[in-house]
């Protein structure tokens, strides 16, 4: 009998075993009903098997039917839905796509060419594509697609996986949906969302010193005026707080437009001449960021503080939690008002007196800015009887000449000076003597990588203080109780110094802490060339009244003929890629102190070079780090362009510390953004001259 007599037969075996069964026991007992027993099995075997091939026959029907309608359907999908469908070889070659991809693409012959060259993709986006399933949104002719995309290999199939090894790798299912109505609305959403602006007038008090009334309400007047029509400009509204604060706000889309003006209304603030001698100029801080209104007011509030904490006259816009910068490109005006030095002078003696241990640290390979305000602060900690140390790296010439010039025991100095010989101490001594109540106070400098010893640092996480006369970086060193910076001071020892009166005005300084702190005066003014305001010659008065010895300081700057010799190297070596730039690399010299000077001295030396604006000197060292230090006459702010390098500094003196860099790929950035420099310096007399006229 056919094997497939009984197939499919399952589920009617039973009840037709039953029935053969009590057959086969009725004719037992009666064998004269035999005949009608086969015939009667032979009957419902004949019906048990016609009903199942009817109802196979029925179930086959059934499914043939599903099966036509899914097939109609898929293609009715494929023709009619809006979704853009297509397959790719595993050669990265289109293998089949339906009408509506062809229409999103509008594109006529596209049979066997790769995803990349029909749609708006980076080069080999097919073999990222196989690696992850995944989906992005692309822009097509002014619309918006969501491209969705799976690597069919990954399916359990024998068939798939034959195919797939066949074309040479895994094909590729692509998917896209118009979501142009959608995006737009995302785009109109952020372009709608509300930016706050904090906007203050830095320098009130020093610009109005000296006028009328009637000269004084006409500058507030005027600069009313300017930043009405600029909020104007922008489509905003605008909250008076007082004289100095303005509070702005304005949708983000206006944020773009003021961001590509490069907030001109800082410039139009500064040309105001309403009888004032000093310029006035505002500092602005922006954000959008933050979910509340009160998230997004702190975020601009921070962003207002590093306007000012990096010495005013300029915009900080904070925008997905970065920082951009604008303006701040002018010499920073020194501020005459005394009141916060004071009242900063009050809060350091506060904690000083709180603290077991005072610990003083400035930046690693110190130079003697760095060293002569250290012992200014430790002079503070002393007068306290406080147990009070300098943290140094081991890297610094400055410090050797220092300690042997200035507190050499041989020398004729007083006995308090003879205490800083065992006062400056390494590493490892400086964490043996850490308490949990010592207070550590960083000069020089307000970023963790420059520290002098990161370990200290650490040992000492909350009791922080900082001083320094750098503009703010974003990278600024957190969790400190309090912090003084002001760009417009010439060097850390001169905030120092006027900390000092009014931290204990019957404090006087021995000859050799007068000497430290004069020799950081000079070396950051470049022997009172640079960066210097009045108060940085009374500072430099009170340390010549209290015994600072000129002819020592020289003595600490003297170099042996080798330095020279290499100086004068870098100079003759030179380039000149840009007007008004020189540059010069020092290949494959070791990272030292006695580099990182040599840089700088010959960076100072090329900027006084006639035409030259910008000295640079990149030294390639062979640990794989490049220094880099630059110089500027005042006309480019060098710090800007350290900053797009990870660096800082001041508008004349900058430099950068990168780690395992190339210095021919650091060079081509620098000419690069002192191009961009000399482009925007060049664009604003420009704008200057036309407002003249």
């Amino acid at each position: 009998m056919n094997r497939n007599l009984f197939s499919g037969w399952k589920e009617v075996f039973v009840y037709v075993l039953v029935i053969v069964l009590l057959v086969t026991v009725i004719c037992t007992f009666q064998p004269y009903l035999i005949p009608v027993g086969v015939a009667l099995v032979i009957a419902v075997i004949w019906f048990a098997r016609r009903a199942h091939q009817s109802k196979r026959l029925l179930l086959t029907g059934y499914l043939d039917d599903v099966i036509r309608n899914i097939e109609k359907t898929v293609h009715f999908s494929t023709k009619n839905l809006d979704v853009g469908m297509a397959v790719f070889s595993g050669e990265g070659k289109l293998q089949w796509k339906n009408e509506k991809f062809q229409q999103m693409t509008g594109l006529k012959s596209m049979e066997g060419k790769r995803p990349e060259e029909l749609l708006p993709l980076p080069e080999n986006s097919f073999e990222t594509m196989c690696v992850k399933d995944d989906s992005k949104v692309i822009k097509m002719k002014n619309r918006y697609y969501l491209m969705k995309y799976f690597s069919v290999s990954r399916q359990n199939s024998s068939v798939w996986k034959k195919n797939s090894e066949s074309t040479g790798g895994d094909s590729l299912m692509l998917y896209l949906t118009d979501v142009t109505e959608w995006e737009q609305l995302k785009q109109k959403f952020a372009e709608e969302r509300v930016c706050l602006a904090y906007v203050r007038f830095d320098n009130y008090e020093d610009v109005i010193k000296g006028m009328s009334e009637s000269a004084s309400a006409n500058l507030n007047g005027e600069i009313g005026d300017i930043i009405n029509k600029w909020v104007e400009s922008l489509q905003g509204f605008i909250v008076r707080a007082n004289k100095e604060n303005v509070v702005v706000g304005f949708n983000y889309k206006n944020l773009q437009k003021a961001i590509e003006e490069k907030f001109t209304v800082l410039d139009k603030v500064r040309e105001i001449r309403q009888g004032n001698k000093i310029s006035p100029t505002l500092s602005i801080g922006i954000s959008k960021d933050g979910e509340t209104l009160e998230e997004v007011s702190m975020h601009a509030a921070k962003a207002l503080d590093v306007a000012l904490g990096r010495g005013g006259d300029q915009a900080v816009v904070e925008i997905d939690k970065q920082l951009q910068y604008f303006g701040g490109t002018n010499a920073v005006t020194a501020k005459s008002t005394r009141v916060r030095a004071r009242i900063v002078a009050h809060n350091i003696r506060k904690n000083m007196e709180e603290a077991e241990k005072i610990f003083v640290m400035g930046h690693a390979n110190e130079d003697y800015d760095a060293i002569g305000s250290a012992v200014g602060v430790a002079k503070l900690g002393l007068s306290l009887k406080k147990p009070t140390f300098i943290v140094v790296s081991d890297r610094s010439t400055s410090l050797q000449k220092l300690k042997s010039l200035v507190f050499n025991s041989e020398l004729n100095i007083s006995e308090e000076d003879k205490q800083y010989e065992g006062m400056f101490l390494h590493e490892e001594d400086a964490l043996a003597e850490i308490t949990p109540k010592s207070l550590l106070i960083l000069v020089d400098h307000h970023r963790a990588a420059l520290s002098a010893s990161q370990k200290v640092l650490e040992a000492i996480p909350q009791n922080r203080i900082i001083i320094d006369h750098h503009r703010r970086a974003e990278d600024m060193i957190q969790n400190t109780i309090l912090k003084y910076m002001e760009p417009s001071s010439s060097s850390t020892s001169e905030l120092v110094t006027e900390l000092t009166g009014y931290f204990d005005d019957k404090l006087e300084f021995t000859k050799g802490e007068a000497t430290a702190l004069y020799s950081g005066l000079v070396v950051d003014t470049k022997n009172f060339n640079v960066q210097t305001g009045a108060r940085t010659f009374e500072a430099a008065a009170l340390l010549r009244t209290s015994g600072a010895d000129p002819v020592l300081v020289r003595q600490l700057f003297k170099d042996d003929l080798e330095s020279y010799r290499e100086r004068y190297r870098l100079i003759a070596e030179a380039e000149t890629p840009l007007p008004h730039l020189a540059i010069s690399v020092n290949r494959n010299v070791e990272n030292s102190s006695e580099t990182s000077i040599l840089a700088a001295q010959a960076a100072d030396a090329l900027i006084n070079i006639t035409e030259i604006s910008v000295g640079v000197v990149i030294s390639a060292c062979t640990d794989g780090c490049v220094n880099v230090s630059a110089r500027s006459d005042g006309s480019i702010n060098v710090q800007v362009i350290m900053e797009e390098l990870g660096g800082g500094g001041h508008q004349t003196v900058a430099g950068v510390q990168i780690q395992n860099a190339d210095a021919d790929e650091v060079k081509q950035q620098i000419i690069e953004l002192t191009k961009k420099q000399f482009d925007e310096v060049e664009e604003k007399e420009k704008n200057e001259s036309n407002l003249t006229e």
